[in-house]
């Protein structure tokens, strides 16, 4: 062979050769591209999202919502899911809604509430304080009760600085199954008491427990008792 037909023979090689790679990797890139596509297709949820603008208030129905395609790995927890829509219609709107932004349960009002703010007694904030054995009277103090709070300030000439609130109803009691030691009051506090007893609180405190029928004069007497010595004489 001369070398005019080796050289064509080895362009020719050459080229089949490249053309193969370039199929066998056109091949791949198809395959694993399809691969992919088939599984981002499986990893994908059905997410609630809003179909129009809301403003905060609304009362969420069925015809403001819609369901998008999301990747699993985009969702966020706080999310309705499809198979959650019913739970969303009926519901109050905390914040504006978007349209096509997923419905979260951060955006909603919580209809089932059950919390703290919701138990409180109108025109009431509750307080809570540390107290040990003696303040709960050897746990015989309970929900409900009604009581006096003396905080013990520093001492002077003339006596004990207290700062007292009177007719306070305790709300709840925790620690009372741990045995002696530590234990909490939760206290229903009237707001313009709020700010002194909230600034009395650094103070050592007394707990007085008072009867339900008790008469509800002020026994705080913040004159100080003074006595008399009659002079004498030794003889």
């Amino acid at each position: 062979m001369s070398k005019k037909a080796k050289g064509i023979f080895a362009v020719i090689f050459s080229l089949i050769i490249s053309l193969i790679t370039v199929f066998m990797i056109n091949e791949y890139l198809n395959t694993e591209t399809q691969r992919r596509v088939e599984q981002a297709s499986a990893d994908t949820h059905s997410v609630v999202v809003f179909a129009n603008d809301l403003t905060a208030g609304t009362i969420v129905s069925a015809k403001d919502l819609l369901v998008r395609q999301y990747p699993s790995h985009l969702i966020n927890h706080n999310w309705f899911l499809q198979n959650e829509a019913g739970l969303i219609i009926g519901q109050e709107l905390r914040v504006d809604g978007s349209k096509g932004e997923p419905v979260s349960k951060r955006g909603l009002l919580n209809q089932q509430n059950t919390g703290l703010s919701r138990q409180l007694p109108d025109g009431h904030y509750a307080i809570t304080v540390s107290t040990d054995n003696l303040g709960l009277h050897n746990a015989l103090l309970k929900p409900g009760d009604v009581v006096d709070i003396a905080f013990v300030g520093e001492h002077f000439e003339s006596g004990i600085a207290t700062e007292s609130f009177e007719n306070i109803e305790v709300f709840d009691i925790h620690g009372l199954n741990d045995g002696y030691g530590s234990y909490a009051l939760t206290l229903l506090i009237k707001p313009d008491d709020v700010d002194e007893f909230t600034r009395a609180m650094g103070s050592g405190m007394l707990v007085w427990a008072r009867s339900s029928s008790s008469s509800r004069e002020d026994v705080w007497n913040t004159e100080s008792l003074t006595s008399k010595v009659m002079s004498w004489t030794a003889y």
